[in-house]
């Protein structure tokens, strides 16, 4: 007996097994509904009701134990399909995201404020640290997705990368710096001056420290951190000169700093970064598919879709 047969057993039972007014109820014809009663008895060579002159006139005890279990049967199916159109339209679960904590200020704050607010029963972890410490997460299987710098050399055979931006890096100093009075800046520009940059966990003080290696310049750092406007703010009143990347200049307004280009500048790609394998979850397949067209095709984070 399949579960739409439970379903007229029971409906017969609490029409007080008047067959007329339990097919109404069901939509289905009375000889159709006394069909399906007799060929189960058949099958299963038992008697679920006691006849009197050709008509139904009650359970027998058989009867009435499988109506009880039928009853939970019942009961237990339809939770399960509220339970199953609850699922389908609810995507539940988490996903961690490691990114630096300047990369999250100039690019992601819109991004991650979208996510959460459009996804309530998902949980994004957001791991605020350099790039050079997400590296090592990511390779640790830390990580579901981190924001690296290229190049990050990871292996292309093990990681995927995906290029979201695309920029360089720049020289903010105080506007009384004298090096403020030029339009472009060379890298010898910087020998002997008081340099504030990002400590070693962060990618970019690799960047510039292989920058200085190649020109074998003996760099002045008089200070490292890892807070991108206290860097900043320290070069307003100082001839401190810090670099970070040039989209910065969009998220302060302090008419005292200026910015410099350099002639020939040091790249400032993000890439989304994220493990190669053979099946990503649904969660997984939405913040990839979110970031890549957030980026590069310029379209808004919807919802994550439950179809």
């Amino acid at each position: 007996m399949d579960i739409n047969q439970l379903k007229y057993f029971v409906a017969i039972v609490n029409n007080d097994f008047n067959l007329s007014n339990a097919s109404k109820k069901l939509h289905l014809s009375q000889p159709a509904l006394s069909k399906y009663i007799l060929k189960f008895e058949e099958e299963e060579k038992v008697q679920l009701f006691k006849r009197k002159n050709g008509r139904l006139a009650g359970l027998t005890p058989a009867g009435e134990n499988f109506y009880n279990n039928a009853i939970s049967v019942l009961e237990h199916h339809a939770g399960m399909l509220k339970e199953l159109r609850e699922h389908s339209t609810t995507v539940k679960g988490s996903v961690r995201i490691g990114i630096p904590p300047l990369i999250l200020t100039v690019l992601f704050t819109e991004v991650m404020s979208r996510f959460i607010s459009l996804n309530p029963t998902i949980r994004f972890e957001i791991i605020e640290l350099g790039a050079f410490e997400l590296r090592k997460m990511l390779l640790l299987n830390e990580l579901d997705f981190a924001l690296l710098l290229t190049p990050t050399n990871l292996s292309p055979l093990i990681y995927e990368e995906v290029i979201i931006r695309q920029d360089e890096l720049t020289a903010f100093m105080s506007a009384q710096n004298p090096l403020a009075e030029k339009e472009i800046l060379t890298w010898n520009d910087l020998r002997g001056r008081d340099l504030v940059i990002f400590n070693e966990t962060f990618m970019i003080h690799h960047q510039l420290m292989r920058k200085f290696d190649a020109l074998k310049m003996d760099p002045k750092i008089s200070l490292m951190s890892g807070s991108w406007d206290f860097l900043l703010e320290v070069t307003r009143t100082s001839e401190f000169i810090t670099i970070l990347p040039s989209p910065i200049r969009h998220h302060f307004f302090i008419q005292e700093i200026k910015e410099r280009h350099f002639e020939s500048p040091i790249n400032w790609n993000v890439v989304l970064t994220y493990p190669i394998k053979t099946h990503y979850t649904q969660i997984e397949r939405y913040v990839k598919k979110s970031i890549v067209e957030y980026f590069t095709e310029h379209k808004e984070i919807k919802k994550i879709s439950t179809t």
